[in-house]
């Protein structure tokens, strides 16, 4: 893909969609986790996994956005042609992801339980709940690894290899599932093993994709290094990255313990409802990333007005696809939840998310995106600020002050859209005044 000269729209597309099905299909092996603890061992299970679910993006989302400092690195370098700076950064990030996906194993292993504890798990799924974290914490360093190997591929316009690893390793986790759960009925545990399998599989083929890669991110794995100079440039990109991310997490976690409250069926429902709204978020994710990569080779390479043109473009066809996707799950929401569940009271539940959040999420794209424009023009602790702010802070006051006066899911939920309203209103203003400095007359 000509990133910095062909057409932006298609350019957008076409990065954006391998993305997003990667991760609808990531998301769709996923939920048969959910599934068949749903249809095979019952809502208790469901809720089990579920309350997982936010502890999991938590950790999940710190790698992520420390990731998101080498794409926007290497896609940089790129296209100012630096290729001893993009060698650097490769096998700095990579050794890096490994030392510090251990490091969060070893965490997560001896925090499991008192973690559920603290957000109020109930009683009768602790345990089980406990179980299927611990086996995820297992799986950690090769989630980690993973991660920063496809940002990478990402950084050269690569996205279909990553769709096919996990179409692959997806399909894997189905086989599993059914495997250790219908035939060995092993329940929680089952689902968590097949999910840790998948992730190992996941980062085992794309460390050996980028040893077999040709172009200038090409990976020796014998070059264990970390040059001080290219983690420093991936922390000060990243870390805000994964402030923002871990903030977003934490502020669900604390949703997440007014959920717990409301009891298992309510737990059940929100993470089928959870898992349908997921689809709306990857589409927002994908431009997101597209966003990231696009931009940051074209403000390398200096070329200023296409710069513009690919905020303003991600952003409205983001919102265009997410316009269709809240359309079908409308007109087959009944389907859908089906999917999921039987139990006729946990159905009504989720169609409560599914009203609220799922039809207002087509307004998600235009923070991050603005997000992502100001990673790549150097100015990511923006976003931290203001998530902090709009999000964590706001959406902690509303549980602690308004929830325990109206203790409803029909609360819980209407926090979503108004804490993303006012994140929208501080990043457009960001957006507008720091572009106006950074993103200079074009020179070509």
């Amino acid at each position: 893909m000509d990133i910095l000269n062909g057409p932006i729209i298609q350019n957008i597309i076409l990065f954006a969609i391998p993305i997003f099905l990667t991760s609808s299909f990531q998301q769709l092996f996923n939920a048969a986790d959910i599934i068949v603890c749903g249809k095979f061992v019952g809502s208790t299970a469901l809720a089990a996994v579920g309350a997982n679910t936010q502890i999991i993006n938590l950790f999940i989302n710190s790698f992520m956005g420390l990731s998101i400092g080498a794409n926007v690195l290497i896609a940089n370098y790129i296209g100012a042609g630096k290729t001893q700076k993009i060698h650097n950064v490769v096998h700095t990030a990579m050794t890096f992801a490994c030392i510090f996906g251990v490091l969060l194993m070893i965490i997560g292993l001896f925090c499991s339980r008192n973690i559920l504890m603290f957000l109020g798990t109930p009683d009768e799924i602790l345990i089980p709940a406990t179980v299927y974290l611990q086996i995820i914490f297992i799986a950690i360093p090769f989630i980690v690894v993973y991660n920063f190997g496809a940002a990478i591929l990402r950084s050269i316009g690569d996205t279909r290899r990553p769709l096919i690893i996990l179409t692959f390793t997806g399909m894997l986790n189905v086989v599993m599932n059914i495997f250790f759960v219908v035939s060995f009925g092993l329940g929680v545990t089952g689902v968590a093993l097949a999910t840790a399998i998948s992730n190992v599989v996941n980062a085992i083929v794309v460390v050996i994709l980028l040893i077999r890669e040709k172009s200038d991110v090409k990976y020796n794995i014998k070059e264990w290094i970390i040059v001080p100079d290219s983690l420093l440039k991936i922390m000060k990109i990243g870390i805000p990255s994964a402030i923002s991310g871990m903030v977003f997490s934490t502020s669900n976690l604390c949703v997440q313990s007014a959920i717990n409250s409301l009891g298992t069926k309510t737990i059940a429902a929100n993470t089928a409802a959870l898992n349908i709204e997921s689809f709306t978020f990857y589409i927002t994710t994908a431009f997101s990333q597209a966003c990231l990569t696009i931009l940051s080779q074209n403000y390398g390479a200096e070329k200023f007005g296409r710069c513009r043109k690919i905020v303003k473009y991600c952003i409205l066809i983001a919102m265009l696809f997410i316009g269709i996707i809240i359309l079908i799950i409308k007109l087959f929401t009944n389907q859908f939840l089906l999917i999921f569940t039987n139990d006729t009271e946990v159905i009504e539940i989720a169609k409560i998310r599914l009203g609220i959040v799922t039809a207002l999420s087509f307004i998600q794209p235009i923070y991050e995106i603005y997000g992502s424009a100001l990673r790549v023009l150097r100015h990511p602790y923006i976003q931290t600020v203001a998530v902090i702010f709009g999000i964590i802070v706001f959406r902690m006051l509303w549980i602690f002050t308004i929830f325990p006066i109206y203790p409803t899911y029909e609360t819980v939920c209407i926090v979503y859209p108004i804490s993303w309203a006012i994140l929208i209103v501080f990043m457009f203003i960001a957006y507008r005044i720091i572009s106006k400095k950074m993103l200079k007359k074009e020179i070509f």
